[in-house]
């Protein structure tokens, strides 16, 4: 199973994701699943992706 997560909350922004994927029985790796980009103190943008 696998999870990506964004949730608002009005102290701010929440973003959850897992690291493990799995390719069967004894091909389990750990990728990175998100991915910040940001331009200090203007914008930011995070991708989640799942699988």
């Amino acid at each position: 199973m696998t999870y990506c997560v964004a949730i608002k909350l009005n102290a701010g922004l929440v973003f959850l994701s897992d690291s493990r994927t799995n390719a069967g029985l004894d091909q389990i790796s750990s990728f990175r699943k998100m991915m910040v980009y940001e331009k200090a103190g203007e914008r930011f943008m995070v991708l989640l992706s799942a699988g």
